[in-house]
């Protein structure tokens, strides 16, 4: 068998996000296709659908016939159609559509459709019932060979090479906090943050249209303020003052962002004070104490001896995790909770490429060989020889 058709059995590492989806091949350095996990129903308008006469033609063709329009094409109708998020609807039906027009952009031989052992990166708060709905669609619907589902913090841990640390995952629905010493992690140490990345965006929408002037008409939607929040936010470390500052004319800050109805938005303070709900939830009327303290706390689970193998191995992923300064914010905040013995100790990596770090670390892992484990067969598939030996192998 040729190195080609070898290649095109190799696994297919899947990263279902709540806001990306990302495939591609186990041993390389990056996913081929990231894409927004969104679908739109092209009989969902967000109007009356006779308000203009042959809207259906817009995006009705014979080569986008389907009901349903996914990712990246979804998107280019969000101002017509009601954007879904599948993830957050648990919509298993439309997610395995979602898979398969991905699973094409692929260009694999038809000989080797979903002949590929399946890796799924999970987050730990992944349930049974879900882990089922998957294997059931990648091995009833699709008749792949294998699956393993691999935790997103083994994966983000081997993206640096360690087995000691505190992972802050930071993503658009979740931001999970857990910790791991010598490989093994504390079922009590270990937090479900309640602010992520959709209560930032929500938390900017509401700073904007608080601020702007009455009378005038404002478009913007979640969709926009998250686009404005991940080009333009910042963390800092005084925020009050830098309010003080703004208000007596500095414009550092200022930036003009020009919207979709031609009209454009004068943004300063927001771009900043957007983070704030991370260390202070009380601003989104939300009881709960501020990023840094939960991370001291679950580091603090740990007898105090193992606190010096933690607190130099803070690692912010995500991608929630790319404000600029947010790292730099963090260690400061996260040193008024331990001695000064240990604050010289602390350090927050945040690494490049950090929002891909889950799905890197699954293909480092298969390189090195360290995916034996778990593997779960699919009972209805005829194993072909070269897949066996693949299985073997992995």
């Amino acid at each position: 068998m040729s190195s080609e058709n070898e290649n095109q059995l190799r696994p297919l590492i899947i990263d279902i996000g709540s806001f990306n989806f990302r495939m591609g091949w186990a041993g390389t350095d990056f996913p081929d296709i990231i894409a927004p996990s969104i679908y739109v129903d092209n009989t969902d308008y967000l109007f009356t659908s006779d308000v203009i006469d042959g809207l259906e033609d817009i995006f009705i063709t014979e080569s986008n016939a389907e009901s349903h329009l996914f990712g990246h094409d979804a998107l280019k109708y969000s101002n017509i159609l009601k954007i879904h998020e599948f993830r957050k609807e648990g919509n298993y039906q439309i997610f395995m559509k979602f898979f398969f027009h991905h699973y094409k952009q692929l260009n694999i031989a038809e000989e080797y459709h979903f002949k590929q052992p399946i890796i799924i990166i999970s987050p730990f708060f992944i349930s049974e019932l879900e882990k089922t709905k998957l294997q059931d669609i990648f091995f009833n619907v699709f008749d792949f060979p294998s699956l393993l589902f691999l935790s997103e913090n083994q994966g983000i841990l081997a993206t640096l090479q360690k087995n000691s640390g505190v992972v802050i995952n930071m993503g658009e629905m979740n931001t999970n906090i857990t910790t791991f010493l010598h490989g093994f992690s504390n079922a009590m140490a270990r937090d479900i943050y309640p602010i992520a990345g959709r209560e930032l965006t929500k938390f900017l929408l509401s700073l904007i249209l608080a601020q702007k002037s009455t009378g005038k008409s404002l478009s913007l939607d979640n969709i926009i303020a998250k686009e404005i929040k991940d080009k333009l936010s910042l963390c800092i470390m005084n925020p009050d003052e830098e309010v003080k500052r703004i208000k007596d004319g500095l414009t550092t800050y200022n930036r003009t962002i020009d919207l979709p109805d031609g009209s454009s938005l004068e943004i300063n303070a927001v771009r900043f004070m957007l983070v704030e709900p991370l260390f202070n939830p009380s601003l989104i009327h939300i009881d709960y104490i501020g990023l840094p303290e939960a991370v001291s706390k679950v580091i603090k689970f740990w007898d105090r001896e193992n606190w010096e193998d933690l607190l130099p191995n803070i690692i912010i992923s995500g991608g929630g995790s790319l404000i600029p300064g947010l790292d730099k914010r963090l260690k400061v905040e996260i040193s008024k909770y331990f001695s000064e013995r240990l604050k010289e100790k602390i350090d927050v990596i945040a690494v490049s490429g950090r929002e891909n770090m889950g799905w890197i670390g699954g293909s480092i892992l298969f390189t090195k060989d360290k995916l034996k484990k778990g593997w779960i067969q699919n009972p209805n598939h005829e194993i072909s020889e070269q897949e066996q030996k693949l299985d073997n192998e992995n």
